[in-house]
């Protein structure tokens, strides 16, 4: 493995406040929305990294660029049977981020990480979860309205604090597994990006007055080593999900910001793994898959400068 390319400090920079940004608009719409779909908040972080994509000069001389792919929720309805012998192994992640380094023409290093997303449920639980017959059904729950509406629908309290749970995360699970064994397999690759709001605790009111719009999140979207996350699940009871308090109390030597991870980690090589021409093959099953394994990919691209 060839030793990894010094990364200019403005480089550095520049993902630093792209990833900012991304993790305020996420933030924005989780406290708009607090029962949102946790892949709508994929979606939203992939939306806000798009108008930064277009390759972009900065004063060191080195060149950034960005390219995005989403393929939407859709990977999570149905049973993928097609995809033996792997038995679901796309389940341990839900956005790849590969870094390419070039020095002119040639590329001279890259690498992965994998974020397996998870979203702070409200007290109440309520949260919309991906619906499978009303994916098969279309639009129709659009068009078939019921003649009145239930006013509670209207009326509702959201409140986030250190009890919250990750709901979708469960001890025991069969992704604990996955990403454990991906991880042994390829290299530790995959990490856990939580999606809270931007403060804990909060309470959000329907019907709002307005739009809820924030600043720079004092929590927000935060990256985990997954050896943290897992050993706070194997002291749950099987099927049990972890609160805010226990993952924070838990990770607070890796609980990084989005924008430090992908900027100040992940571009200096510290987390994620680089790869060769030889791991080409693993890297193309997680993202070759249009119905599987990643929902969303960004691939960051940097053209050092001559010198």
């Amino acid at each position: 493995m060839h030793p990894w390319p010094h990364i200019p400090d403005d480089v550095v920079d520049w993902f630093r406040g792209v990833f900012a940004e991304a993790n305020r608009h996420v933030c924005e719409r989780l406290v708009n929305l607090p029962n949102i779909r946790e892949t709508s908040l994929d979606d939203g972080l992939i939306e806000a990294l798009i108008p930064d994509t277009a390759p972009t000069l900065l004063p060191s001389g080195a060149i950034v660029r960005m390219d995005t792919h989403n393929i939407g929720g859709l990977r999570r309805i149905g049973r993928p049977d097609w995809d033996f012998p792997y038995q679901r192994r796309w389940e341990t992640a839900d956005i790849a981020i590969l870094v390419f380094v070039y020095r002119g023409e040639k590329l001279v290093a890259k690498k992965i990480g994998l974020l397996q997303s998870k979203r702070l449920y409200p007290d109440n639980n309520d949260v919309d979860d991906d619906d499978e017959i009303g994916f098969l059904h279309g639009m129709n729950a659009f068009i078939r309205r019921e003649g009145s509406q239930a006013i509670s629908a209207l009326h509702r309290q959201f409140a986030f604090n250190q009890n919250c749970i990750y709901g979708a995360m469960k001890a025991g699970s069969h992704q604990i597994q996955s990403i454990d064994g991906l991880n042994r397999k390829f290299g530790k690759a995959v990490y856990y990006l939580l999606y809270n709001p931007h403060i804990v605790p909060l309470s959000v009111s329907y019907p709002l007055q307005q739009r809820i719009r924030i600043d720079r999140p004092t929590v927000g979207c935060r990256v985990l080593d997954a050896d943290y996350v897992h050993q706070v699940l194997s002291g749950l009871d099987e099927g049990a999900s972890p609160t805010f308090s226990m993952i924070e109390s838990a990770g607070v030597t890796s609980a990084w910001p989005l924008e430090t991870c992908v900027a100040d980690l992940l571009l200096t090589c510290q987390v994620g793994q680089a790869f060769e021409d030889s791991g080409d093959a693993e890297v193309r099953y997680f993202l070759e898959r249009r119905s599987g394994p990643i929902g969303a990919a960004l691939a960051a691209s940097i053209t050092l400068p001559d010198d």
